[in-house]
């Protein structure tokens, strides 16, 4: 067995704000990270972290891009087990988007028609929940009852599966646990 990892942040942003107060859920976004440090994670958001206006594919790092800017970002981290194959099919899943990602862009529409309960499939298009519960459904990970695209961040907070492992500041996940070296002082 092998674990994965979910990872739901919430930054504060105008856009995190809207999105957790329609879908009435303390996190507004989700990514997904197949290491227990979270390098990286995958996800669909912001292209530039100082603007939401270009949105795709990402790679996220704790303390980089956004989450450097918004030091203060809440997280819950989650694992899951899953076999090598799932995992395997998972990672080859994620990096065909990656080697792709021209391709694919935000589902801005999905950002009004989902809490309508309008949600379509569409091509080459994701919001973050969308893209890891088609990750995951693609990978043969079914933890959902409801179609990738219609997933929503508070779909993942009663999935049994998922172990939360953390919940706090993303700045500070892992910080007990991680070994800085430091340079010898010099007398």
């Amino acid at each position: 067995m092998k674990k994965i990892y979910i990872v739901m942040t919430y930054t504060g942003t105008v856009l995190s704000y809207l999105i957790k107060n329609v879908t009435k859920t303390p996190y507004a976004h989700v990514s997904i990270s197949l290491n227990e440090n979270l390098r990286p994670m995958y996800s669909f958001g912001r292209l530039n972290p100082k603007t939401p206006i270009f949105a795709g594919f990402v790679e996220e790092n704790i303390n980089e891009g956004l989450y450097a800017l918004r030091p203060n970002t809440m997280c819950r981290v989650y694992s899951l087990k899953v076999t090598k194959k799932q995992y395997d099919s998972l990672q080859k899943n994620i990096d065909i988007i990656s080697d792709n990602r021209k391709k694919y862009s935000y589902d801005v529409k999905a950002l009004v028609s989902v809490p309508l309960n309008r949600a379509k499939k569409r091509d080459y298009r994701y919001v973050c929940s969308h893209f890891v519960a088609d990750m995951l459904s693609k990978s043969d990970i079914n933890i959902f009852d409801v179609p990738p695209y219609e997933v929503i961040p508070n779909n993942f907070f009663s999935v049994e599966e998922l172990v939360l492992e953390y919940e706090g500041l993303l700045s500070k996940y892992k910080y007990e646990n991680t070994v800085y070296f430091k340079e010898p002082i010099r007398i």
